[in-house]
């Protein structure tokens, strides 16, 4: 027979109180990890980081920061490429300088280094944070040189665009590209001597054709691909997006 008396009562007590704790602590360990919202949400959390898209060869994820929220970067000892959405704060390393990152800029991170992120602005951060699940001992080369790191996109004798060269090792590449409103570009992957595999970055909202699908991207969304041809246009405003390009030999 159950009995309601003095101990029963502060047992119940001791249990809501426990539930009430853990629930709590549930609370922080999401604003702490990766609470569930959509982009430019924060949720409430001063740090959120949410996984877009996964397949062999990718994991992406978006990173949130509200006004002077910092984060490490977590990447598993895979090299990483971050995508900065917004003015950002990087610190490529321990004991490195912080760098001003800008909407756009790319940078590589070795899979045995240090990353963090801050966010000094008044407004919300964002960053996408790729986790490359491929990895070779050749040296990741940036490119130096403006005059031969950027080419321009010439459509008869007009310059509709650029497309610049970020850095490469031989079988992890990254490009920017950028095409005037009106503009159209079509970019051919294939080689002979491997397998590549594409993760597409929309800086813009933009449309994008994927050996023959169509796909209509928002500004921060990836897409990942096989395709030897994609055709971008700006039909409704300027476009900006990043390709990542893993070849794997035969």
């Amino acid at each position: 027979m159950l009995r309601s008396g003095p101990s029963f009562r502060r047992l119940l007590v001791c249990g809501i109180l426990i539930t009430a704790l853990t629930g709590a602590f549930d609370e922080v360990v999401q604003a702490q990890g990766q609470p569930k919202a959509a982009p430019g949400d924060m949720t409430g959390a001063p740090v959120s980081r949410r996984p877009l898209d996964e397949n062999p060869h990718y994991l992406v994820s978006r990173v949130e920061l509200v006004h002077g929220a910092e984060t490490q970067i977590q990447h598993e000892n895979r090299d990483l490429v971050i995508v900065a959405l917004t003015d950002a704060t990087l610190t490529p390393s321990k004991g490195a300088d912080a760098e001003t990152l800008k909407s756009g800029d790319v940078r590589f991170i070795a899979r045995d280094a240090y990353a963090k992120i801050l966010n000094s602005q008044d407004k919300p951060a964002e960053a996408l944070a790729i986790e490359l699940k491929h990895h070779w001992d050749a040296e990741m080369r940036p490119c130096t040189e403006p005059m031969k790191c950027t080419r321009p996109i010439r459509m008869g004798s007009d310059e509709i665009g650029e497309t610049t060269s970020l850095f490469t090792n031989g079988f992890i590449t990254a490009y920017s590209h950028r095409l005037v409103l009106g503009g159209t570009l079509t970019s051919s992957y294939f080689s002979s001597k491997g397998k590549d595999h594409l993760l597409l970055v929309a800086l813009t909202d933009l449309r994008a054709v994927f050996d023959g699908t169509e796909e209509n991207l928002k500004r921060g969304q990836v897409y990942t691909s096989e395709a030897t041809e994609i055709e971008v246009d700006a039909d409704q405003n300027e476009a900006r997006w990043v390709v990542v390009r893993i070849e794997i030999p035969k």
